[in-house]
């Protein structure tokens, strides 16, 4: 079997780890026009409680529309949560020394005992693990910030059409 260069290894989970930072900066981006759309919908709150009354299919449409908008607003928020908040779990190796979360379990001692003892080939599986791990937090977080994304253009849509109800 080839073997992998440890400094490869290295740059892939700096890498990897790079596309996390980025999701979250993209989080961030997403919760500012999350935040400003809400803020707007209550400064014009009385203006929407009021609009649409009295004009029979147009207030059924004025009403649909609120509760679409709603629902998508709500489901982004969801998703932008599921982003901040993922799954941060390595469960292919149990003891990775290279996962923060096994690294936090152990003594000092016993982690620095732990990586002199380790052989190139288990530094190599282990960086390689940890790439996986990243890779996939990264990639549900990135899933997770696109169809926040989504609903966002869908709620920005349904409130300039709402806005033409009024």
């Amino acid at each position: 079997m080839k073997k992998i260069d440890i400094s490869f290894l290295q740059s892939e989970l700096v890498r990897t780890s790079d596309w996390i930072q980025f999701s979250d900066k993209k989080t961030g981006f997403l919760s500012v026009y999350y935040s400003a759309m809400a803020g707007f919908v209550i400064s014009q709150w009385s203006d929407i409680l009021g609009g649409g009354s009295g004009y029979g299919s147009l207030e059924t449409l004025y009403f649909l529309v609120f509760i679409l908008f709603t629902t998508s607003f709500l489901i982004g928020i969801y998703y932008l949560f599921r982003s901040v908040f993922p799954q941060l779990k390595n469960s292919n190796l149990d003891n990775c020394l290279f996962y923060f979360g096994h690294i936090a379990n152990k003594k000092l001692a016993d982690y620095i005992d732990g990586l002199k003892n380790l052989s190139e080939e288990e530094v190599e599986n282990q960086l390689a693990e940890q790439i996986h791990t990243t890779s996939v937090i990264a990639n549900i977080k990135m899933t997770n910030v696109q169809k926040s994304t989504q609903s966002l253009v869908v709620s920005i849509v349904l409130l300039v059409f709402f806005l033409f109800i009024i």
